[in-house]
């Protein structure tokens, strides 16, 4: 997870130089959090989606937050933003978010969720959860 989350934190960097006026981010991780196994590309999957389908659509910008946790056995993980929402990004999940699920199943079989919730007034939350399991040393 910690390395995921270096990932997360360049890439967010780079997207706030292209629009330093239209892009805020925040990170936070529980220290327990950074050790877990993450499937590659998991979080930056997410949080690429917030911007392309989120912010840069948005004429004033936003706002993505990045919180992981460790909580009861389990890594949740949340991807926030405060862009356009479902409706005005298109049609619902895409091709990117398919592709993660599939990842997850491959990773987890059928212990790992990603749901999607409508943010008011506007904007969504990825919410991911999967088993809190030590990444390999």
């Amino acid at each position: 997870m910690r390395q995921e989350l270096e990932l997360v934190r360049a890439y967010l960097e780079l997207m706030h130089m292209r629009m330093p006026d239209r892009l805020q981010f925040d990170l936070q991780a529980d220290e327990a959090a950074l050790a877990l196994r993450c499937p590659p590309m998991t979080l930056l999957s997410l949080v690429e989606n917030a911007v392309r389908h989120g912010i840069d659509p948005s004429e004033e910008g936003g706002r993505i937050d990045v919180h992981v946790r460790v909580q009861d056995g389990r890594c949740r993980a949340e991807v926030s933003d405060t862009g356009v929402g479902l409706q005005r990004a298109g049609d619902g999940p895409g091709t990117g978010l398919a592709t993660l699920r599939e990842r997850l199943q491959l990773v987890f079989g059928g212990d790992a969720k990603l749901n999607l919730a409508v943010l008011v007034p506007h904007g969504v939350r990825a919410e991911l959860d999967f088993p809190a399991q030590a990444s390999p040393a």
